[in-house]
């Protein structure tokens, strides 16, 4: 499995594969992106979003590709989905659990 670290990256792959006529799938987790975090009063946390990361995997039966996006504003996935508006348009999109994502880019 190919890892990138940018969305340019993602959407190349994607392309390449749509050019060729290659299909695939789209997997999808958004997630608090530390879940061991300790909880800390309301004081401490107004005001503040907590941190996301958005998990992208993108399954073709000639590659697979992941990617991750760490972000804690709603602004912030907005671009990205924007950005990739035309690749979840032709490959199939599963929003899946954390469990499954991580049983994934193992």
């Amino acid at each position: 499995m190919k890892q990138t670290a940018e969305v340019n990256g993602l959407k190349d792959f994607a392309m390449e594969m749509m050019d060729k006529g290659v299909k695939g799938k789209i997997y999808v987790n958004q997630a608090n992106h530390n879940f061991e975090e300790p909880i800390l009063s309301d004081e401490d946390t107004a005001g503040r979003q907590p941190l996301q990361m958005l998990r992208i995997v993108i399954k073709t039966d000639r590659e697979t590709i992941y990617y991750e996006y760490l972000f804690n504003e709603a602004f912030d996935l907005e671009e990205i989905n924007v950005q990739l508006e035309d690749i979840f348009v032709y490959f199939e999109k599963e929003i899946v659990s954390v469990e499954f994502m991580n049983d994934l880019v193992r």
